[in-house]
């Protein structure tokens, strides 16, 4: 584990989450001063992030979120998949986004943003739902001044040409890792006591190599993609994604289909 460091992030970020595990994840985060990225969905119209009744509070949290340090991602727009599209990073095929036109695309990403602004929230960084999005979205968050990426599995940060940083994101759970910069996303929707227990126990072992965005970003923007970071990603892909991924999944929906099951 020398020199590894770790990012957490949460998805699924909307008015009607699970609140209850949510305002537990809270207090581990502020006892262990950990600042997290936080995927926002802007106009969520997902059935499945609707856990809790919505909260009235919600855009308000987000602003004292975002003062406290947290990065505050927008993840998507309405959280819709409308296609069988993977993008770019191969890893599920559904998708908000990859494979649409430019002007559908835009559009989404304009009315999402706008959203924010409305709520005065600014977007710092880019998380796709499913990890689905191509090129063009890449383009098209550059040109609306979304420059931070959260996704990849690359074992490091990097600056592409069109001055997009990737800050990847390669886990799902705290493990053991090399040298690198390793983002932990969680979807704490369905958590059971038993999982919510076992992150606070990990926060704990792990928070001494806990860092945060800002810290991230003036190390390793402009730094540039190796072919040893290419070499790695791919690696973590086949590894994690069709090796592990199955089991991970399958063992995912059935912790799930437990906790509503009660």
């Amino acid at each position: 584990m020398a020199d590894s460091r770790y990012l957490l992030r949460f998805d699924d970020i909307c008015p009607t989450m699970n609140w209850a595990v949510w305002e537990a994840i809270e207090a581990h985060l502020a006892a262990s001063r950990v600042k997290p990225i936080l995927a926002v969905v802007p106009d969520n119209r997902d059935p499945k992030l609707m856990v809790d009744p919505p909260r009235a509070d919600f855009w308000e949290r987000v602003r004292r979120w975002q003062a406290q340090g947290y990065c505050i991602a927008i993840h998507g727009y309405q959280h819709r998949y409308v296609n069988r599209e993977a993008g770019m990073l191969g890893l599920n095929p559904q998708s908000e986004f990859a494979g649409l036109p430019r002007e559908e695309q835009e559009d989404k990403l304009r009315k999402g943003l706008a959203i924010f602004a409305e709520q005065g929230v600014r977007a710092d960084a880019w998380v796709a739902p499913s990890h689905s999005f191509d090129r063009v979205t890449v383009e098209l968050l550059a040109g609306l001044g979304v420059t931070v990426i959260s996704d990849g599995l690359w074992p490091r940060p990097f600056t592409e040409a069109g001055g997009i940083t990737w800050v990847p994101q390669q886990l799902w759970d705290f493990q053991p890792k090399p040298a690198g910069v390793w983002t932990v996303c969680n979807h704490h929707n369905h958590w059971t006591p038993e999982r919510l227990e076992r992150f606070a126990a990990s926060l704990r072992a792990y928070a001494p190599r806990l860092t945060d965005v800002p810290a991230v970003l003036r190390e390793y923007t402009g730094r540039r993609l190796t072919l040893a970071d290419r070499w790695r990603g791919f690696s973590e892909f086949v590894w994690t994604h069709r090796i592990l991924g199955p089991i991970w999944s399958a063992r995912r929906r059935m912790r799930e289909r437990r906790a509503v099951a009660g």
